[in-house]
């Protein structure tokens, strides 16, 4: 495979992990009302603010992952920045995509194709 097949490769594995993390943000909304009562109480205050926090986490994560297929598949050399601390954040949860990640972003192909200076 040429250092082009491997970041398109990577740019498709990061918008499906984006895609993954979107699904919930969808369904957030039914969540939220479904455990919403017409009736206040402390106890629906406290379930509201973790599902806000929540919907944020993901919608940050999502984003995140998103914003790396971007800039990855437009070969921007924040693109490769942004996806070695991703593939490092990554790595506790799938480990196979975070160590291809950071090892074609440090191969010489990779250098080669983001224009790295430290050749």
């Amino acid at each position: 495979m040429s250092p082009s097949d491997h970041n398109k490769t990577l740019a498709l594995l990061y918008s499906l992990l984006g895609g993954f993390f979107t699904l919930p943000l969808l369904a957030s909304p039914l969540i939220i009302a479904a455990s919403v009562d017409s009736f206040p109480s402390p106890r629906r205050e406290g379930q509201i603010i973790v599902a806000a926090a929540s919907f944020c986490l993901v919608l940050f994560i999502a984003l995140l992952f998103y914003s790396t297929a971007a800039g990855l598949y437009r070969r921007k050399p924040s693109g490769r920045k942004l996806g070695m601390v991703v593939a490092v954040l990554l790595l506790p949860f799938c480990p196979p995509i975070a160590a291809y990640t950071w090892w074609f972003l440090h191969s010489e192909g990779g250098k080669e194709l983001y224009g790295d200076e430290e050749q």
